[in-house]
Parts: structure tokens; C-alpha cells; sequence
């Protein structure tokens, strides 16, 4: 069951209607991943009753691959490349791998593909599903693209998902998919895991900006007592990787340093220097990788991660001795109740000078709270 979908379902409905009255549409849906854009496609897909469904989908490891996802979303449908012209024939055939030799002129592919497209459509229409978009090799997405720029009155709706900000040419018509309404995602925690205490279930929906698969990823790894509010929730909160692992591991090796500092310490000044001792070199270049790569931006003396879970993610990619050294260099540059803490997270069992940071940081924190004491007075 879909939560909270109701327009993006409505907008997608549309597009499917249209072209099975012979008016041809494609449509980019464009969320970030986990927004629940896989799961649309196949409820939209699902809901157009006659109509033929051929799916394709990028993948990471195949993007490099010509004709990849072509060959995915035509296969099914190539017998019908006897009724196309020749050349056209010819081109498809060598993209499909039924032939030697390379598919030739790009021209002839995309005509051909869009033919054997129209051939598969009939009489009752075709919705053609293209998932990962952004993950679709150059060859595949040139030919799906010139197709979908000349669907015209053919009875054929074409749907693309993509994950953020990767282009889509020549495909117009977007549907946004963003985070869960609140009571939407509410509902999506209380269907799979019981009612949670109202604190947790709004702090779940704040920190994963209602993105459910985060919720769902998050949920299932508290203990009950998380869930009930008895205990607190982890910090950061697990099952960022899932979302975000990809970017995250694709940094080089001092933007990986430079993210887990300031995951963990919000001075950019501070991560700057911590960054110097762990990695000389790493620092300026380092935030504007990170900036470049849209995981964070940098303003003044402060860092802002785009999404609160690639805080997450960065703790899940890097090893626990890794973040214990970086705390420990932390350490070193802070004071108080920031020294305490980086020191307790950077210690293996107990530590007598943890215990003495602690309890320094607990008698300046109490003495923060005392009220100053009013001067005696006199006769």
C-alpha cells in the first residue's frame, strides 16, 4: 500500500490516459532515492489495465555497458522487428546483439526503436517503465530519449525515474517525489511497527525528511525501548548508508576525512585544522569536493549536510578505528563539554582522563545553571 501518493498517482494517471486515447507522453519522476519512486512506477504500471508494460532499469555496474537497458526493455518485444524497414531492422538488431557488427547510425537506432515501440503499443497501448535513470548507459538513454521526443499520437506512455539532479533531455513533463505528507508517514510507522511514542515518531519524520525507506530502514533497527521513547535514539541514526552509501564512498580519500570530521564536530575552523594533522593537504579542496558532489554546502564557519541521514552514512562508511582516531585529533582542538565528549567517543573501554573531562565538563555545565548569587545586604 502506497502512503500519502495520491497526486503524484493522479499525475502519472494522466499521462498513461492520454496516451491510450493516442496522445503520447513522457513524464520524468525525480526524487531522491528511497522517495518511493520504484514503488510508483509499479502502482502506476499496475493500474493500466490493457495496456503493455515493458520495463528497463539502470544499474551502476552496467552503465558503462552499451545498449544495456535497451536490450532489457526491448527483448521482450523482438519478434516483432520482422515488420520494421530494414535499415531500421538492421540497427536494433545489432543494438539487441543479433547481429555483427555495431548498431551503426544513431538516427536509423532511434527511428528503430521508436518503430518497434509503436509495433508492441497494438491496439490497447504500451507503457514503457525506464527505473535508475541516471544509471542508464549513454547508448541505451539516446535512443529511449529520441523516442520519447516523438511519441506524438502514438498510444504509448513513457515513464523515467531518476534519482536527483541527473538530466533528463527533452523530457519536459516532471513529477516531483519528495518526503511523506507527516500524517502520511505517521501512518507508514504505525501500519509496520505499532503506535510510537509521538516524540520519536516526530523526530524519525524530522531527521529522514519523510523519505520512506529511511523510516522504514531506521525503524527496524531500534530496540523497542527507542520506539517507545524510553531510551534514547541513536546519534546519528543508522541505515544512512542505504540512502546515500554510493556518494559517500565515490569521495576521494580526504573528502571521506574531511565528511567524518565534520559529522562529527560542527566547526569548520576546527575540522580544517583536525583535517591538516590526520591528512596534510586536506582541507579547502576537500569541502569544495564535498559541496561539488551535493553532500554538503559550507557557509561562513559552518557546514550543513544537504540531508540529515549522510551524516549516517558517513559513519557507516568509515571504520570504527577511523572514527575513534578522528575524535581523539578532536580532542585535542576543543575544550569543555566538546573535549569530554570527543574524548568518550574516542576511548576503548574506561579512561581515567575521560572520566576527569567528564566530570569537569558536568561541574561547568552545573555551575552554567546556578543562579548568581545575589550581593548580601548590608545593615
Amino acid at each position: 500500500m502506497l502512503y500519502g501518493r495520491s497526486a503524484e498517482i493522479s499525475a502519472l494517471d494522466e499521462v498513461i490516459a492520454q496516451a491510450h486515447h493516442g496522445c503520447g507522453g513522457a513524464v520524468v519522476l525525480r526524487g531522491e532515492a528511497g522517495a518511493g519512486k520504484t514503488a510508483l512506477l509499479d502502482a502506476v504500471a499496475a493500474r493500466g489495465e490493457a495496456m503493455k508494460v515493458l520495463r528497463t532499469g539502470g544499474f551502476e555496474s552496467e552503465s558503462d555497458l552499451a545498449f544495456a537497458a535497451l536490450h532489457q526493455l526491448l527483448w521482450p518485444v523482438a519478434g516483432s522487428l520482422v515488420a520494421l524497414p530494414g535499415p531500421q531492422r538492421d540497427a536494433v538488431r545489432a543494438a539487441l546483439g543479433q547481429a555483427v557488427g555495431g548498431a551503426g547510425d544513431r538516427f536509423l537506432l532511434g527511428a528503430g526503436v521508436l518503430s518497434l515501440l509503436v509495433e508492441a503499443a497494438g491496439p490497447e497501448g504500451l507503457i514503457c517503465v525506464v527505473d535508475d535513470f541516471q544509471w542508464v548507459d549513454r547508448a541505451s538513454a539516446d535512443a529511449l530519449l529520441f523516442a520519447a521526443r516523438r511519441l506524438g499520437t502514438e498510444r504509448i506512455a513513457m515513464l523515467f525515474a531518476v534519482r536527483g539532479d541527473a538530466p533528463v533531455k527533452g523530457v519536459s513533463s516532471t513529477v516531483g517525489v519528495r518526503g511523506l505528507p507527516e500524517d502520511a508517514a505517521a501512518a507508514l510507522l504505525e501500519s509496520r511497527y505499532g503506535l510510537l511514542a509521538a516524540p520519536v515518531r516526530r523526530e524519525l519524520i524530522t531527521l529522514t525528511g519523510a523519505n520512506p525507506l529511511a523510516l522504514n530502514e531506521i525503524a527496524a533497527r531500534l530496540t523497542p525501548a527507542q520506539l517507545s521513547g524510553c531510551e534514547p535514539l541513536p546519534d546519528p541514526l543508522p541505515g544512512g548508508a542505504r540512502l546515500f552509501g554510493d556518494r559517500v564512498t565515490g569521495l576521494s580519500a580526504h573528502a571521506r576525512l574531511v565528511a567524518l570530521l565534520a559529522a562529527v564536530e560542527t566547526d569548520v575552523e576546527v575540522v580544517l585544522l583536525a583535517a591538516e594533522r590526520l591528512a596534510v593537504g586536506a582541507g579547502a579542496a576537500a569541502f569544495a569536493e564535498l559541496e561539488e558532489s551535493g553532500l554538503a554546502e559550507v557557509s561562513g564557519t559552518g557546514m550543513r549536510f544537504r540531508h540529515p541521514l549522510m551524516r549516517s552514512a558517513i559513519h557507516e562508511a568509515a571504520a570504527a578505528a577511523e572514527v575513534r582516531r578522528v575524535h581523539a585529533v578532536l580532542a585535542e582542538l576543543t575544550a569543555g563539554d566538546r573535549r569530554a565528549w570527543h574524548l568518550a567517543k574516542a576511548a576503548l573501554g574506561q579512561a581515567e582522563p575521560v572520566a576527569v573531562a567528564l566530570v569537569e565538563a558536568c561541574l561547568l555545565y552545573t555551575k552554567r545553571q546556578l543562579p548568581s548569587r545575589a550581593p548580601a545586604r548590608s545593615g
